[in-house]
């Protein structure tokens, strides 16, 4: 089964929102519809993190917020050794964190 992950598109003004919000913060409305998160887009901007809990194996995190070609904004794991702002990137779906034996999927980003 393919994995997917969902934002949400404001009803009335059409603002793309990831993660959902309960009030659209464009027009204040509370209608939405979802959509699947997938594309191509630029990197914002990105951090490495490293005060991450004990039970993650890596010494950091690469996370990246970047501007899909869809218009929204989404925050996910940026896979990529050599990031900088403005390039090109894929969304996919992949295992971000590991606990005994659960995993938690969420969005990745690699270079196109």
């Amino acid at each position: 089964m393919e994995k997917k992950v969902y934002g949400v598109r404001c009803k009335a003004c059409g603002r793309p929102s990831y993660p959902a919000h309960a009030v659209c913060p464009a027009c204040g409305k509370t209608d939405f519809e979802p959509f699947e998160i997938r594309g191509e887009g630029k990197v914002a901007t990105y951090t490495d993190v490293y005060a991450l809990s004990l039970d993650y194996v890596q010494r950091y995190l690469r996370l990246g917020i970047v501007e899909l070609d869809s218009g929204v904004r989404a925050t996910g794991h940026l896979l990529d050794d050599a990031p900088q702002i403005g390039k090109r990137v894929k969304v996919q779906i992949g295992v971000v964190r590991r606990h005994g034996d659960e995993e938690t999927d969420g969005l990745q980003f690699v270079p196109v």
